[in-house]
């Protein structure tokens, strides 16, 4: 192996693989890259899997020598950023060990051998659909998804393509996502992402990249020029009903209010909220003209109102919610929202396109004061003999 590549791209290349190779695997292989180059197309590229995704990113390069090594990728990425000049040469005589060359440092690095690399195939699709703003699509949704191991549907994200238009949802049981966004004709398409891969492909995406993507059956592929990205589909069963679940809300109250307004609020309330150990819930109460947050903890209250729009106001002690849920999604969302929720406080929030969902929780139980035991009186005692005197004197 033989070349000289643009130190920056190589960089670039190898902050991605890193991502996906594991820091630590009993098989020691797969905590490394493979690094090829092919003299016949002037091109390199790097591979790395975890069995659930797997990367390849190419890059041109001025090959003199084919060849395949195994390197580990965290290492090739401290190379490229310590070392100086606008490329650098790769040169490998022996099938373990790799020389690097960048201005007036060498580095000489101990590898594996490529032919112990268990190297996925990286499919290129014939039929696919275009795909935009990856990285929007995982802010919405992924901060929703389970995290629970035994509920495998609800780990992933659920795509449609469908009509011009890309619907997802994410859901953990008590709270949901649902978000559309237009896209150019496509044919029509669904499967679930795990979130944690879809949160991996947004790391090494900007939301301008064009993907196309295809569902090749045991896998999901994305394409970008420079890239080939797969992620694997897990056995997952249904997907929850996320339109049944929004229908069947029946709104007695809603508001109209801004984004920007509710998320102040809500830094600010959640102060109380989240400084302990214990999850203490937001309560959201709606009155006259305004949406009125308040957050009670065993050391501090707080307390905050948003001018809003009122249908009908809610009964003094209003509903409770997890806050840290409320917070991440106002990260997300902006414009005019309107919250509609329903006499048992299952809530909607609507913006024009998305629609969040999430069911109240129990107010935070107050704390006993500890009653002190009514010491029982004890009647004086008398000195001996005081009953005869008293007797006496009568």
């Amino acid at each position: 192996m033989k070349f000289n590549v643009n130190r920056l791209v190589m960089l670039e290349a190898a902050k991605n693989v890193s991502k996906v190779a594991p820091s630590k695997s009993p098989v020691k292989e797969l905590s490394c890259v493979l690094l090829e180059s092919n003299s016949d197309t002037g091109e390199i590229f790097l591979t790395a899997t975890n069995h659930e995704v797997s990367i390849q990113q190419k890059a041109r390069a001025s090959v003199e020598e084919s060849g395949a090594i195994l390197v580990n990728p965290r290492l090739l990425e401290d190379m490229m950023s310590k070392l100086e000049g606008e490329f650098v040469a790769f040169s490998a005589d022996r099938p373990e060990l790799l020389e690097v060359t960048g201005g007036s440092c060498i580095f000489q690095i101990n590898c594996l051998p490529s032919k112990s690399y268990p190297k996925p195939i990286m499919p290129f699709p014939e039929e696919s659909v275009i795909l935009t703003g990856i990285c929007s699509l995982d802010k919405r949704t992924t901060f929703v998804v389970s995290k629970d191991k035994n509920k495998l549907a609800l780990q992933c994200v659920q795509v449609k393509l469908k009509n011009n238009t890309v619907h997802a949802a994410a859901s953990d049981g008590t709270k949901m996502m649902l978000t559309k966004d237009s896209i150019g004709p496509t044919n029509e398409q669904e499967f679930l992402l795990p979130g944690r891969s879809l949160q991996l492909l947004s790391s090494i995406s900007s939301d301008e990249d064009v993907f196309e993507v295809s569902d090749i059956g045991k896998e999901v592929v994305f394409v970008r020029g420079d890239m080939i990205f797969t992620i694997r589909k897990m056995s997952t069963g249904s997907f929850i009903d996320a339109a049944d679940v929004i229908q069947k809300v029946k709104p007695v109250y809603t508001a109209l209010t801004d984004a920007g307004k509710m998320k102040e609020a809500l830094n600010l309330v959640s102060v109380s909220a989240l400084s302990g150990t214990t999850k203490i819930p937001i309560n959201l109460v709606l009155s006259g003209n305004e949406i009125i947050l308040r957050c009670n903890s065993d050391n501090s209250e707080a307390s905050s109102g948003i001018p809003a729009k009122i249908s009908e106001n809610t009964l003094d002690k209003g509903f409770f919610y997890d806050v840290s849920a409320l917070i991440k999604l106002f990260q997300v969302v902006g414009g005019r929202v309107k919250l509609e929720i329903d006499a048992k406080g299952n809530m909607l929030i609507k913006t024009r396109t998305e629609v969040y969902f999430q069911i109240p929780m129990n107010p935070k139980a107050k704390k006993k004061k500890p009653v002190k035991p009514v010491e029982e009186t004890k009647e004086p005692k008398s000195a001996k003999g005081a009953k005869d005197v008293k007797k006496k004197a009568a």
